[in-house]
């Protein structure tokens, strides 16, 4: 590994003025070969004959031939030098500015690469103050750690690639020029790579270390992950990645090793992924028509990495699900690879069998328990990081033996999922229905379901989509109660909170003040409340979904009366505006304070800490829903918090944390009716709260009764809102 000395010092100016020298050759050689053209050949032509004469210009034919290879390779030559320099310059700059963002922040970086905080707050009542700043700087550290070790594998790679680039000769043992020098670093690595997993027999750990940087410095490369692809090929891929992930029986990994192999699962996902979505100059590229081709042809294959101990195998699809789950891979392969993974559950399923017994006839996991004996988990993690494919997926079908099967209906409603961290790959997912969720989530919002980015403005087909859940969901609440299906609430409360104004304004938006993130859910009616009531309810009773949902109904709030006090700076109009944006605020939360108490007290599906617990935690949704009310208030292309409404990130995401917080009861406290008021008084105050902080930064001169009036008025609408909301989800009523 190139050392943090060696880049930061490193005299890059030799490199370019031998990249330059190289690159001035080739006209030199073509200005000898046009000398030597004028006065030896031309000046030989008409004036000498005989045999002599005839094997001398053969001889010149072929000098003017070597002039023509020398030329070439020196301009090869140079394209390689100033490949190798803008690689390790950039590598160079990028250290460069770690080292700087490092030492600016307090933290020590030495030369082996380890990272010290020397924060001198640390060793203060500052620290104790604070019981964030260690988490926080904990997490700095972990970040400057992180991209430390990407920096030094990216120029560790381009330096070992340079030197066999240089090294290598084409032409054997042949006196010649070399015409083949290669003229990347991308194709020195990929041919590496592919000849590591071209390999006849099983790698070493250190074929393994090499193979695992040469991926990981160049997985989002599309050159790169293209040729690796093309001369791995797919069939060969999938063994080769099956043999590595299945050592021989008897044989003990270390952690390490396994840590290792675990690496090389998501670089090797990822790179695939990338090389799927490679093209020709903007045509398809028909290597890798190709090679998505052999991977689905490889789906009905059998794989057994040790034939001679087991007769147990992983077919071609749960080996590519179990790669599918990492990276951004072409949206038009993954369809065709959803249809042939149901019509081969479906086929499975028409002989008798269901996915359980489908998929684990006969099938086993190598004893690095690396993958998924179930191939939809891993493919639904895959639409879950690919949101244009996850939207076109689940608003499809697809003709089965003539029938139609709707892609969703399938997955959510009628599709058996096996149960167990066998089929999951996830000791902590006992079911398939986690990774349904995050496809869900991706093809709803637009991003992928773990991307804390910036919100993407709702499309009509993932508005359509998120209305279709709420109505299927709603419609039949006893789909995610007490099932598997319980296991999706938490992706559907995030869910709901990307949709919460569209959510708010199903329950009341006279005035048109609250507006939606892009395209509006089921225009003009917006969300059926008959159905949305009972989802919230359901949905609400799981603790993460609950304060995904509270704090964007709750930032939203504060940004819609932030509206409210720009458009209406007079008090008379002000204050019935103000009653219509609380008020949906406070069914909301009417709705969510009925749900948490039953989830406690009914279900017993979480205790009061769970929910309090979820709450210290998570406040991503606080200022996500900021930024997509904001976004939607202003019609701007993209919601940019920090520079719209800079005061909203600091002072009311504190606030809307602060608001949804509730203490933990004691065990005397619990009753519903105390908990009911808890809600009651909680939705009041920050209501009260949020129109303050909106006179406040409109700039609204009030005298502090008519302020306190106002506040007032507001929260009793939410007040309303609230009684109304619990009474509506208890009645299981709508309107």
């Amino acid at each position: 590994m190139v050392s943090i000395p060696y880049l930061d010092k490193a005299d890059l100016g030799p490199l370019a003025d031998a990249a330059a020298s190289w690159k001035a050759l080739p006209a030199k050689y073509d200005a000898l070969q046009r000398e030597f053209e004028q006065r030896v050949v031309n000046h030989l032509k008409g004036h000498w004959e005989g045999d002599a004469a005839q094997a001398a210009f053969v001889t010149m034919g072929k000098a003017r031939t070597e002039y023509e290879n020398a030329a070439t390779e020196a301009e090869r030559i140079a394209k390689l030098l100033l490949d190798a320099h803008g690689e390790f310059a950039a590598s160079q700059k990028q250290l460069h500015a770690l080292l700087d963002e490092a030492r600016n922040d307090h933290y020590k970086v030495y030369d082996d690469g380890r990272v010290e905080d020397v924060d001198p707050r640390q060793d203060s009542p500052t620290a104790s103050a604070s019981p964030g700043l260690a988490e926080e700087r904990k997490k700095k550290l972990d970040s400057i750690v992180s991209r430390l070790t990407r920096v030094l594998e990216l120029a560790t790679a381009a330096d070992e690639a340079a030197s066999s680039a240089l090294e290598r000769d084409a032409n054997g043992d042949s006196q010649s020029f070399n015409t083949s020098v290669y003229t990347t670093l991308d194709s020195v690595e990929a041919d590496q790579a592919a000849a590591l997993m071209n390999k006849k027999g099983r790698l070493s750990d250190a074929e393994i270390t090499k193979l695992n940087l040469l991926l990981s410095a160049n997985k989002n490369d599309p050159e790169f992950s293209r040729d690796f692809a093309v001369k791995t090929g797919g069939e060969n891929m999938l063994s080769k990645y099956n043999e590595l992930m299945s050592p021989p029986a008897g044989t003990t990994l270390s952690k390490a090793q396994l840590a290792q192999l675990k690496e090389l699962k998501a670089n090797l996902g990822t790179t695939i992924g990338t090389a799927t979505t490679s093209d020709d100059n903007g045509k398809p590229d028909k290597d890798i028509t190709k090679f998505q081709n052999d991977l689905l042809k490889a789906g009905q294959h059998e794989f057994n990495a040790n034939p001679t101990e087991s007769t147990s195998t992983l077919n071609g699809y749960q080996l590519t699900s179990s790669l599918m789950s990492e990276g951004k891979w072409d949206k038009d392969f993954l369809q065709d690879y959803g249809d042939a993974l149901i019509t081969a559950e479906k086929n499975g399923a028409n002989v008798g069998q269901n996915p359980d017994a489908y998929w684990s006839s006969g099938h086993a996991l190598g004893s690095t328990n690396i993958g998924a004996l179930d191939p939809m988990a891993g493919f639904m993690d895959a639409l879950g990081h690919n949101p244009d494919a996850s939207t076109e997926f689940l608003t499809s079908e697809a003709t089965i033996d003539g029938e139609k099967v709707d892609h969703l209906d399938y997955l959510l409603k009628d599709r058996h999922w096996p149960e167990g961290a066998g089929y999951t790959g996830d000791a902590g997912n006992p079911s398939g229905y986690n990774n349904l969720g995050h496809a869900m989530e991706s093809a709803t919002s637009g991003r992928a379901f773990d991307d804390d980015g910036a919100p993407v403005k709702h499309t009509p087909e993932r508005a359509a989509l998120m209305n279709e859940l709420v109505n299927t969901i709603g419609g039949d609440p006893g789909l995610i109660s007490g099932s598997p299906r319980d296991e999706m609430r938490d992706s559907l409360g995030n869910m709901t909170a990307e949709y919460m104004a569209d959510v708010q304004a199903a329950f009341g938006n006279e005035q048109g003040t609250i507006k939606p993130f892009g395209e509006p859910v089921n225009p003009p009616k917006g969300f059926e409340t008959g159905t949305l009531v009972p989802f919230l309810a359901n949905v609400g009773r799981d603790p993460d979904a609950y304060v995904a949902i509270s704090e964007s109904s709750q930032a939203n709030t504060a940004i819609w009366m932030q509206e409210v006090a720009k458009q209406h700076p007079g008090y008379d109009e002000m204050t019935p505006a103000m009653g219509n944006v609380a008020h949906p605020g406070g069914i909301v939360a009417g709705i969510l304070s009925d749900a948490r108490d039953q989830a406690i007290f009914e279900e017993h599906s979480a205790s009061d800490k769970d929910f309090n617990d979820a709450v210290a935690t998570g406040d991503k949704w606080a200022g996500r829903g900021l930024g997509m009310a904001v976004g939607a208030a202003t019609g701007a292309a993209a919601p940019i918090v920090g520079t719209i409404a800079g005061w909203a990130v600091e002072d009311i995401q504190a606030m809307v944390v602060g608001q949804v917080q509730q203490d933990t009861t004691d065990e005397a406290q619990k009753e519903a009716y105390t908990r009911y008021a808890e809600g009651r008084a909680a939705v009041r105050d920050s209501t009260a709260d949020s129109v303050r902080e909106a006179i406040r930064n409109a700039g609204v001169d009030m005298p502090a009764q008519k302020l306190n009036t106002l506040a007032e008025s507001a929260a009793r609408a939410a007040d309303d809102g609230h009684t109304t909301g619990a009474t509506w989800n208890s009645s299981g009523s709508g309107r």
